[in-house]
């Protein structure tokens, strides 16, 4: 599937650039500590969604705010660095796997306590 490969590579140069592209900003909401665990854009490579976390121990919601508010200017720097015309429009969302598994391994971890093994 041609368009796939064309998807995951927009997405890969996406993820690649936006860390660079965070030291930029000057916004205290959003740090060197968000992770960008991966990224899917649209079929018609119209719409990148952004999944994020955050390491320290700031509010996620601030850090959410602030990269929507910021979504312009990085999809500006996007277009910049890789010499493009068409960048998608950027959606952050918040990734809740690590916060799901870190929940799932404490359950389990306390089923085993309660059984004597782990």
């Amino acid at each position: 599937m041609p368009g796939l490969n064309r998807r995951r590579r927009v997405g890969h140069a996406i993820q690649r650039e936006l860390p660079e592209l965070l030291r930029e900003l000057n916004d205290p909401r959003v740090d060197d500590l968000i992770s960008f665990s991966s990224v899917d854009v649209s079929p018609d490579l119209n719409r990148a969604v952004i999944y994020f976390t955050h390491m320290g121990d700031v509010d996620i919601t601030e850090s959410l705010h602030g990269l929507q508010h910021a979504a312009g200017f990085l999809r500006r720097g996007i277009a910049r660095r890789l010499n493009s015309k068409r960048v998608p429009f950027l959606e952050f969302v918040v990734d809740e796997l690590p916060t799901s598994t870190s929940r799932i391994d404490g359950l389990l971890r306390d089923a085993a306590e309660k059984d004597g093994r782990y």
